[in-house]
């Protein structure tokens, strides 16, 4: 070692070189993993259960223990099942393209189970109950209404339940609300499959009495609906009764009126009206015949006068007049035109002729003159039969609904007579329940499979949450990601050691886990002055002070012992630890008469600040309980310094003080070649070393290459998480 009391010696000082990427920096320690080499979700949680499976294997065994005891502890239950059965709806219920019977049936048993689970429904057998027990509602009633048949010995239960009467006296309301909803929750209604049949069970601890109860819940809603029923055909039977006086006095009046009208008017029938319809048919087809033939005779008539106008010839006024004379004639006289009687005998027959048709021409206005007379005479008298059927059809429907109307009501007079005599409910009990032989519940036994499997499926969710919220660091692939720095190594738990017992364990057990871990952690962080023997610094740092930082700096420092060259250990920490006080006590070297702030504050040489011990090869630097050690570093070269100490000593280990202590922490990454930043395995929270590494950090990045190293590891529990690092070979047994 190499020093001035007055001043230091400058050594030489290569060209400064730029600093390379943080990424490049990191690499030199190791390359960080990536996130795909991380476990599988489920090989995760498989993981994570088989690790924890004595404490869900715990949890099943409590779970069985406790159905077990739930099993001894509540009471043997048995249920009685009383069966309902609902009328067919009636044909005259189905309309025609509505609703199915089978829908009407559904909707009626929808209502008969809410009208069984009703309020009142429970109330009217919680009385019926009671009167039955003879007892009042909430005095001395049992839990069901009705008291164990036959003598015997209180049971247990209601020489408790006595006991909480006598202390916390309940009112009668109180104790028939806790009748109804013990009678609610032992009670089950259903429909059988989809048929009309309604089942009512109900369970207790006595077989009788549950059969009791269960036949008790269906006779009373029976005869409630029966009195219902009956109460409601009383009061249509009363308007019926009513009713019946003034139907027959409006049917009375209806018919003496029916009768003065036909009295008053005559007897008319259809059928008459019916043949003078007919007639009347005829006779307009008549006239309508006639008046056809009277216009073709009037047409002829007409054109025979237009021939004698014309002076048409005789052969044409011939066959006008259809006269055969008159064409013998006309053929004469072609043949003796100038015969005169002739002549004389073609205009008497011309004249005849016409004559004749005129005739026939008022034959026929004179019938259609007749039949038109006789078409008015039957117009009246269709009339007037009208008038009479009108009034008539206006008074016999009356009379007939009237008549309807009364005989509906004799008969619903009659109906509801007898419903009353026999009321009928629409519901009736099909199979009365029985005493039950088995028991409903089941025995403990059964009890304990179903407790065990869902306290495991407990103990497994509790376990798995237990390690969601766990956010301590503990592998390898989590400590790069949650830090995003590289993970160099783990470090197992030594337990609480001595000095002497440290370095027997480094350096005389070297092929222990502990000894393997701190030699391949210092190949690792400073493999320059491993392989070419160049002198190296590290810093090393951590969150808190129980993270072994301590432990971590001395053990580097007594291994790098092995590798050849003086070891020099800074330790910055005021409160000294264990370690460093034992060291202090048991070195055979020079006592150091200057501290870490004399020597970079220029006041000392190196020589006075470094205390030695030979047999450990390893010298001690400390600072100061009362020195400023901000203020140190602030005004320190820190480049001068470390070139000093690289040149006295080939590895140079910087115990820095936790970083949540203070931002001295950051003035030494400038000091060192290489950061290692201790974390204590499974205790350290991830956030924590998080921050700290942050306030470490200039422009968001460290410039120096930057590793985390897990201390304390318990590498048989670690083993257990099955995260395949570094853990494992340490774990593996050498041969």
């Amino acid at each position: 070692m190499a020093g001035s009391a007055i001043s230091r010696i400058r050594l030489p000082r290569a060209a400064a070189q730029p600093t390379p990427p943080l990424l490049e920096n990191r690499e030199r320690i190791r390359p960080r993993r990536e996130r795909a080499d991380t476990q599988a979700a489920s090989s995760q949680l498989a993981v994570a259960l088989g690790r924890r499976k004595w404490s869900i294997l715990a949890f099943a065994v409590v779970g069985g223990v406790l159905a077990a005891l739930v099993g001894l502890v509540r009471p043997v239950m048995f249920e009685a099942t009383s069966q309902l059965i609902i009328d067919p709806p009636a044909r005259s219920s189905l309309a025609p393209g509505g609703s199915s019977a089978q829908d009407l049936i559904d909707s009626s048993i929808d209502d008969h189970i809410t009208m069984l689970s009703s309020q009142g429904h429970l109330r009217r057998v919680a009385t019926a109950l009671h009167k039955v027990e003879g007892s009042t509602p909430g005095q001395g009633a049992s839990k069901t209404g009705i008291s164990r048949p036959g003598p015997g010995p209180a049971p247990k239960s209601a020489f408790a339940a006595g006991i909480l009467e006598r202390l916390w006296p309940q009112s009668a309301q109180a104790a028939v609300d806790s009748d109804l909803k013990l009678l609610r929750n032992r009670t089950r209604i259903g429909q059988e499959l989809r048929s009309r049949i309604i089942s009512v069970a109900f369970a207790d601890e006595d077989p009788v009495r549950a059969a009791t109860v269960a036949n008790t819940f269906a006779q009373v809603y029976v005869d409630e609906l029966a009195k219902k029923r009956q109460a409601e055909d009383r009061l249509e039977l009363d308007a019926v009764v009513a009713n019946l006086p003034r139907v027959q006095t409006d049917l009375v009046a209806a018919t003496d009126r029916l009768e003065k009208y036909r009295l008053s008017h005559g007897a008319v029938d259809q059928g008459s009206a019916d043949s003078a319809a007919r007639e009347r048919a005829d006779l307009s087809q008549q006239i309508s015949m006639s008046k056809a033939d009277l216009a073709a005779m009037e047409s002829r008539l007409q054109h025979i006068h237009d021939l004698r106008k014309e002076n048409a010839p005789v052969a044409s006024l011939a066959d006008a007049l259809g006269t055969p004379e008159l064409a013998d004639l006309a053929a004469r006289q072609a043949s003796a035109p100038a015969d005169k009687d002739l002549s004389t005998a073609i205009a008497n027959e011309i004249e005849q002729g016409v004559a004749r048709v005129e005739a026939e021409v008022n034959t026929y206005r004179a019938q259609v003159g007749a039949l038109e007379d006789r078409k008015n005479v039957l117009d009246a008298v269709a009339a007037d039969t009208a008038t009479r059927l009108s009034g008539l059809r206006a008074l016999e429907p009356q009379v007939s609904l009237l008549t309807q109307r009364y005989n509906e009501l004799l008969s619903r007079q009659q109906d509801l007579m007898r419903r009353i005599g026999a009321p009928s409910a629409g519901v009736s009990i099909l199979s009365p329940a029985w005493p039950p032989a088995k028991p409903q519940t089941l025995p403990p036994i059964f009890l304990v499979p179903p407790g065990m499997v869902a306290f495991a499926i407990l103990g497994a969710v509790f376990v798995l949450v237990r390690n969601r919220f766990n956010r301590t660091l503990r592998g390898e692939v989590e400590t790069e990601a949650a830090l995003r720095i590289p993970c160099i190594g783990l470090i197992p738990d030594p337990g609480k050691m001595h000095m002497k017992q440290l370095r027997e364990l480094v350096l005389g057990e070297s092929r222990s886990a502990y000894s393997r871990a701190v030699t391949s952690l210092l190949v690792a962080a400073a493999p320059n002055q491993a392989r070419m023997r160049s002198p190296h610094t590290i810093f090393v740092t951590s969150s808190l002070r129980e993270d072994g930082a301590n432990e971590l700096a001395w053990s580097l420092a007594l291994a790098a012992t092995r590798l050849g060259g003086p070891v020099l250990l800074i330790d910055l920490e005021r409160a000294h630890h264990q370690l460093t006080q034992e060291f202090l006590h048991q070195r055979s070297g020079p006592k150091a008469l200057r501290s870490f702030g004399d020597f970079i504050s220029n006041r000392c040489s190196l020589e006075d600040a470094v205390a030695t011990m030979p047999e450990a090869g390893v010298d001690l630097m400390t600072v100061a309980p009362s020195e400023d050690l901000l203020r140190l570093l602030a005004r320190a070269d820190s480049l001068e310094c470390r070139d000093e100490l690289q040149a006295a000593y080939g590895l140079v280990i910087i115990n820095g003080p936790p970083g949540l202590a203070g931002p001295e922490a950051r003035f030494l990454t400038n000091w060192a070649d290489a950061i290692l930043f201790a974390i204590r395995w499974s205790r350290t929270p991830r956030n924590t070393a998080r921050a700290v590494l942050d306030l470490l950090q200039r422009d968001g990045a460290i410039s120096v290459p930057t590793g985390s190293v897990l201390t304390g590891v318990n590498l048989k529990r670690h083993a257990k998480y099955q995260f395949g690092d570094s853990a494992d070979l340490l774990f593996a047994k050498l041969p």
